[in-house]
């Protein structure tokens, strides 16, 4: 082979290998330009699907700013609605302490002078217009202001009566008497109801209050009374 075949080869090789490489650099910068552009493919996929987190969140803010709105109206108007009963209720309130005002002035006068038998009487008149006793929370402060007295008369009247020792005793004998009444008149009745429309607390109350007064259960006693009412 001579000098021109082997300088013709030696350029031949040098163009290959020019060529491979070449090819490899391009090869090379071609996987970063494509790698480059994956990773800017992910990083849009990754902003897009953290837009579309964020609007659902704002979605679901907006829906409860609306639902506080619709709260804060709702209350808004219970508000103005209370506030529309209150002042109803106290229209209402100072008109009833006006009648109140002059039915207790009333009371005073019609009670006033009289002696211990006549405010007793008075009581009784009371209390059998009114059923007041079957009031089981009704207090000395009740009694005395419905026969406009002071809770301190009260007091001295019952205590000195030949037959109450107090006004407790008094009220317990009025349901007593009562709670006959009713057993005669409502046989069908139980024991808890006539108890409790007596004015009595709890139906052991009653039975105890029966029990030291007659020696018979509240069913033996309503027996007894609608066989006498037979007889």
């Amino acid at each position: 082979m001579t000098n021109a075949h082997l300088l013709i080869a030696a350029i031949i090789i040098v163009f290959v290998i020019a060529f491979i490489v070449t090819m490899v650099v391009v090869n090379t910068h071609a996987k970063k330009v494509i790698d480059a552009n994956a990773e800017l493919v992910e990083r849009h996929k990754a902003l897009l699907e953290r837009d579309a987190v964020r609007r659902v969140d704002l979605d679901a803010r907006k829906s409860e700013l609306d639902g506080q709105r619709e709260e804060i109206q709702r209350l808004r108007q219970e508000v103005e609605r209370m506030a529309a009963e209150l002042k109803k209720n106290e229209s209402d309130d100072v008109t009833l302490l006006r009648l109140l005002t002059r039915e207790q002035r009333d009371r005073i006068e019609a009670t006033e002078g009289m002696n211990d038998e006549q405010l007793m009487g008075y009581i009784e008149q009371q209390m059998d217009e009114t059923l007041l006793f079957a009031n089981s929370n009704l207090t000395l402060k009740d009694v005395a202001k419905t026969i406009g007295q002071t809770q301190k008369r009260v007091v001295q009247l019952f205590k000195h009566h030949e037959k109450y020792a107090n006004l407790n005793d008094y009220l317990t004998e009025k349901r007593f008497l009562y709670a006959c009444k009713l057993m005669r008149d409502n046989p069908q009745w139980t024991v808890e109801a006539v108890a409790q429309t007596a004015g009595f607390v709890t139906r052991r109350t009653f039975q105890d209050v029966v029990k030291s007064r007659v020696g018979l259960t509240p069913s033996q006693l309503r027996q007894s009374l609608c066989d006498q009412d037979s007889a």
